[in-house]
């Protein structure tokens, strides 16, 4: 399965989005990936995590969309990510897309392995970085 590719280049994307002047038509479901896939292949696993999840925050909050950001999502698509990457080699970001189609296709699935409905929509995931509550990392 080929899934599209952003026209803009990986250091284009990331000045932009660290300058929060990135254009929100790269940063749906695949450009929220391709962020985490940066900063996990360029940073050690800590400094990617806090770079990824206060970088998507301060880009919401700089587009007005401040009750958006999910701070339990977006650790456990970094932690899922990071251990996939692990898993494939780091063959690059178009082999890591399709090798792990189904963050794409069925994200909610991924996450509904390790969390529950009822924790992954409660307030306090929404505003801190919960543990899984069905299987551990």
């Amino acid at each position: 399965m080929t899934h599209h590719i952003d026209t803009i280049d990986d250091t284009e994307f990331l000045t932009q989005f660290e300058a929060l002047s990135l254009d929100p038509v790269h940063f749906d479901h695949i450009g929220h990936l391709r962020l985490a896939w940066l900063y996990l292949d360029r940073l050690e696993f800590e400094r990617a995590r806090e770079a990824i999840c206060e970088g998507i925050r301060a880009y919401a909050e700089s587009l007005g969309a401040t009750g958006k950001y999910h701070a339990t999502m977006t650790d456990a698509y970094v932690r899922i990510i990071r251990k996939r990457m692990d898993r494939t080699n780091r063959k690059g970001w178009q082999a890591f897309l399709e090798e792990n189609s189904d963050l794409v296709e069925d994200a909610s699935a991924v996450l509904h392995q390790y969390f529950s409905k009822a924790r992954l929509m409660s307030d306090e995931a929404r505003r801190f970085r919960l543990s899984p509550d069905l299987r551990p990392w």
